[in-house]
Formats: structure tokens, sequence, C-alpha cells
């Protein structure tokens, strides 16, 4: 009778340790996910304070504090976009858990439909390429247990951010260890024979036959014109003006830095083969650029539309490429 009445425990002993392994494995999984915070920051180039969101990874900083990642949003997104529609937290959690990825910082700034341009001098969003630039890493480093070289900093983003994050790191190299830019909205300058040409006749130009043909010598060899719109906004003056975008776009940069040699930060580069803004022809344009000066760049193609479906998967790369890019110290050591 005792032994029957032992073996009848048998199951629920072993469903207690079951239930005692599982909460186990839970607190573990737990422990090491990290923690998104919302960040305010001090911000003399706005005039006024900053916004940001701020992934923080479980578990002590090394002694001279985490890398940092500098994460931007698209056109009409905000600090909340990368968290909420990207997902961005969850997939940090999977990937630092597996050693995929070290831990780090992300840091995601809101910048309105900036273009992460300034722009405060012609009635736009406001001067977020100073703030980003120089007022969110000073305070990001003194609020959070950063590092606090360019060796040990990278911005990435995605469309517009894209954009941004190309744009700054190619204007200031120093500032970033590597740039990994999602559906970039890139394109050319505009030539100068065209600043003071009517709109409409800068409409048919943009619609002429270079957008229409697809032969290997055409598809990336004429020049992608900004095109017509409103999601310029007034980041580059209203009505736009062709001179100041070009002042700010990636080409102008890039193309000084090749004068100059001057050394760029590792770059990555993605677009979706169906990108229905056509967003590719920039980054082709770009990664055919780098190449020819032989500049350390690496591009893919992958199967999608310009849409967060492309960015929660590209992102993966990207994360990827950012952490084999960090210097080969074990730990971010103050220069």
């Amino acid at each position: 009778m005792d032994r029957a009445r032992g073996l009848s425990r048998l199951p629920l002993a072993l469903a207690a340790l079951l239930a005692l392994l599982l909460a186990l494995v839970g607190a573990g999984a737990s422990a090491r996910a990290g923690e998104i915070r919302s960040f305010a920051y001090p911000s003399p180039a706005l005039g006024k304070a900053g916004v940001a969101r701020v992934y923080v990874p479980s578990g002590p900083a090394p002694k001279d504090g985490w890398p940092v990642l500098y994460l931007l949003h698209g056109l009409g997104g905000n600090e909340r976009d990368w968290e909420g529609l990207g997902r961005v937290g969850s997939t940090l959690d999977r990937m630092i858990a597996a050693g995929e990825i070290e831990p780090l910082l992300v840091v995601m700034p809101a910048a309105g439909n900036s273009w992460y341009t300034d722009s405060a001098s012609v009635g736009g969003p406001g001067n977020y390429r100073t703030s980003i630039l120089f007022d969110l890493p000073d305070a990001v480093e003194k609020a959070f247990p950063a590092a606090t070289s360019g060796r040990w900093r990278a911005i990435a983003g995605l469309s517009m951010g894209g954009y941004g994050a190309l744009s700054m790191g190619f204007q200031f190299p120093d500032r970033f260890r590597s740039i990994a830019a999602l559906s970039p909205a890139v394109w050319h300058n505009v030539p100068a024979r065209e600043f003071n040409w009517p709109a409409a006749e800068l409409a048919a130009v943009r619609q002429s036959g270079y957008f229409h043909r697809y032969d290997e010598a055409t598809v990336a060899g004429g020049i992608n014109r900004p095109p017509e719109g409103t999601h310029f906004e007034s980041a580059f003056g209203t009505p736009f003006d062709p001179k100041r975008f070009n002042a700010a776009n990636v080409f102008t940069h890039l193309a000084a830095a090749i004068a100059a040699a001057t050394p760029l930060p590792s770059t990555f580069v993605s677009v979706g083969d169906d990108d229905s803004h056509d967003l590719w022809r920039g980054a082709i344009a770009l990664y055919q650029t780098m190449q020819a000066d032989a500049r350390a760049v690496e591009f893919r193609v992958t199967d999608g539309d310009h849409s967060w479906d492309v960015w929660r998967s590209s992102v993966v790369d990207a994360l990827r490429f950012v952490d084999s890019r960090w210097p080969d110290e074990e730990t971010p050591k103050t220069p």
C-alpha cells in the first residue's frame, strides 16, 4: 500500500520539478532581457529638449562602457518606431542572448521630418543634425555607461533615417565606426544647370527616359534626381532649394571624402528588390561609387518592398555588421 502511494505521488513530483525548471529558465531569460527607457536630453541646437528611446542591455557594463548604436527612424516616424513596429528590443535580446552580437546601447531619437539636417535658418523642423551628432551623444555618455570614443559608436537608419545615417557618417567620419543604411532614401545631387528651372520642367526631367530604361548600361548610369513632392517639407527650404539639398547630400560628402582620400566608416547598405519608391537606384549608385574607390562597403538586395517586413529582417544583418566592425579589443577602452 505504501509503495502504491509512493508511486502515485511520482507524477506530482515530476510535474513540480518540471514547473521549477521552467520557472528557472523563464527567470534566466527575463534576467537577460534588456530594458527600453525614455530619455530626454538637453539640446542647445534645437533650443528645447530632444527625446529618444534607449535600449539598455542587462548585466554590468564593461569598465569603459558599452558600445552605442544610434538608430534613426524614417519619414513620418518617431523615437518609438523601431521599438514598436520594428520590434528591435526582442531582436536585440535574442541576438545578445545567443552570443550573435555583444551587448550594446541602442539610442533611437525623434527627429520629425527633418531629414536629419539643420534647417532652423530656413523655417524647417530644426537643427536636428547638430542635435543628433553632438548634443545627444554628450547627454547619452553622461547618463548611461557608454563608451566615449567614436571607435565604439555606430549609426544606422531606415529610409529617411538611412539617408541621415549616411550623410552624417560621411560628413563626420571620425564620430562613427560603422554605418548601416536600410532602404536609404538617397538620390544624386541636382545638377547645377537645373537650379533655376521651373518646377514643371524639373518634373519632366525626373520622368525622362532614364527612369524607363533598364539595360545594364543605364540602370545606375544616369542622374537619379530627388523626386518632387511634400516629403521634404521645409527641411531644404520652402520651396525646395536644390543648392541646400546638394550641400547636405550623401553624394556630396562621399565625393569630398574621395577627393581628399579621407577614410570613411565601414558601410552596410540594403534595399528591397520591389522597393515601391525605386530606392534601389540610389542604393546601387552609392555602392558603385564606393566600390570604384575601393571603400569598405557591403551591399544587400533583399526580397520585399519599402516596408517593416523588410526592415525587421534587414536590421538583423545590420546588427551583425555593426558588431563585426567594433575594434578587436575585448571591451571598449577610454581614449
